[in-house]
């Protein structure tokens, strides 16, 4: 078995992680700390500045809770979207002169952002148990959707890392549709605030479902099956085109690079 290209695929992602935080005083340790800032943050604005509640029975700590849950979802997904339209070009000397597979270069920010996400993870778990608020199938329920997320991340890393070669305004397309995306997402508002005639728009929005799945497993215990199977046929799908969009415009990326 040849071993070459996983070899320099771990290599490329430990050096990745590595230039994230170079020159910067605590290196490594912004890992934890840039989710912890956040969840405090936000429930420091939204909880006791904004007084918004999920919920008329929600503490505090619950509040964080699922803020900080569904901005899990969010973020690991951003992490995917706002790196990969740029990931060919900045890789172009790797991919003209290595043995690395070029299918393997969307893995990247995918693998970054399964890192990224189980530190928020477990940041999350220790929140939930100092608040009383464990769920004791909540991390079981979770896995299925962080399946699909991982599909419909590496879905979105093959669209766009390919595309984003011929199409380089996408780079900067991205940063403004992620924060439409926020705000139409119901990430840091509760569902139940949007009006009536406008919840289909939650229900067609595969970001919004993905964030209440998050939501349902780890701080209900629920694990909604309908919601989970509709994100695996959808990122399903856009998997199988994105790998054969891939596959078909590779050869004049490599030209265009």
């Amino acid at each position: 078995m040849n071993t070459l290209p996983l070899t320099l695929f771990w290599q490329l992602l430990r050096r990745d992680i590595q230039e994230r935080y170079t020159g910067t005083v605590l290196g490594a340790a912004w890992l934890v700390i840039q989710p912890l800032l956040m969840l405090l943050v936000y429930a420091l604005v939204f909880g006791e500045v904004l007084q918004l509640r999920f919920g008329e029975h929600h503490t505090d700590g619950q509040f964080a809770a699922y803020l900080f849950a569904g901005l899990m979802a969010f973020n690991a997904l951003a992490e995917v979207v706002t790196r990969a339209p740029g990931l060919l070009v900045e890789r172009r000397e790797l991919l003209l002169h290595s043995a690395l597979s070029p299918a393997l270069l969307p893995l990247l920010p995918v693998a970054v952002s399964l890192g990224l996400e189980a530190i928020s993870l477990g940041l999350l778990l220790a929140w939930l148990l100092i608040h009383g608020q464990w769920q004791p199938w909540g991390w079981v329920f979770y896995l299925p959707f962080v399946v699909a997320r991982l599909l419909l991340s590496l879905a979105l890393s093959y669209w766009l890392a390919v595309l984003g070669v011929f199409l380089r305004d996408l780079r900067q397309l991205m940063p403004p549709l992620l924060g439409v995306s926020l705000l139409i997402s119901a990430v840091v508002y509760p569902p139940e605030l949007v009006p009536e005639s406008l919840k289909v728009g939650l229900l067609l929005n595969p970001v919004a479902q993905l964030v209440q799945g998050y939501r349902d497993a780890l701080l209900e215990g629920r694990f909604r099956w309908e919601t989970w199977l509709g994100l695996m046929l959808l990122a399903s799908g856009l998997l199988f085109a994105g790998r054969w969009l891939f596959q078909r415009l590779m050869p004049r990326a490599r030209y265009v690079l």
